[in-house]
């Protein structure tokens, strides 16, 4: 039944937000934002079915409902491809610019309150710990293409965050395949990057609406903070994957 619900929410989530911006922006958009939104929704669900065989806490009880962590977690995925339509189809005036601000905002919050949720309330849970950084990456993919697109970050900031979140991910499979095991959690140095990514593009978002040179704050807000942390990061998940235990 906890699964049904949050399927059900997502899908609310996913085309309830996709089809009403593809109608302001053109009747004729509102099939294909539909069917995109459905696809993602799908994709989603799968994972989260095939995630029930983690739902254990970390010492080994099963545990038999997805609870509010993971079906929040889940929500802050499928609400990717809606804000991607947001931010890629012309809106009149700056709808766009605000439905993406307030509503990807919104999304963004989740992060921090799965895991408030999830630690005051739980459960905690195997899967829940290893979608939380998965789905941090699936969301600042999206935020990096959508914030791009509408002029919130110049080109080489997009590709950083991107690079930032999608490396990690796409290694996985490899430091699998080298036999090691390092635990699918985030770093510390990871959380700060992340905190970080969201305070530059918040402040990013402000000198937009104030109409100042974007390419120059960005420069002194995110070069000292964001490339750092970033670094550090990889260094410490390479550190991790080096001193993790090697599967028989």
């Amino acid at each position: 039944m906890s699964l049904a619900i949050w399927l059900a929410a997502g899908l609310v989530l996913t085309e309830a937000l996709a089809v009403p911006v593809a109608r302001v922006h053109a009747p004729s958009a509102m099939a294909p934002a539909g069917a995109v939104a459905l696809g993602w929704w799908l994709l989603i669900a799968l994972v989260l079915i095939a995630g029930a065989a983690l739902l254990d806490t970390p010492d080994g009880t099963p545990v038999d409902h997805y609870g509010l962590p993971n079906g929040l977690t889940a929500l802050r995925a499928w609400a990717c491809a809606p804000l991607l339509v947001v931010a890629v189809l012309s809106l009149p005036d700056r709808l766009g610019l605000l439905l993406w601000v307030f509503v990807g905002g919104a999304v963004g919050m989740l992060d921090a309150v799965d895991g408030i949720v999830a630690r005051r309330y739980g459960p905690v849970t195997v899967l829940g710990k290893a979608m939380d950084p998965f789905g941090d990456a699936l969301f600042f993919l999206a935020a990096a293409l959508g914030c791009y697109q509408l002029g919130i970050v110049p080109l080489w900031l997009a590709a950083l965050i991107a690079f930032r979140y999608a490396a990690p991910v796409l290694a996985t499979p490899f430091v699998f395949l080298a036999r090691r095991r390092p635990e699918l959690v985030h770093t510390v140095w990871g959380r700060r990057n992340t905190l970080l990514t969201g305070f530059v593009i918040f402040v990013l978002v402000l000198v937009l609406f104030a109409g100042g040179p974007v390419w120059l704050a960005a420069l002194i807000v995110a070069l000292p903070s964001l490339v750092p942390t970033t670094i550090l990061h990889f260094a410490s998940l390479i550190r991790r994957a080096a001193d993790a235990p090697v599967a028989r």
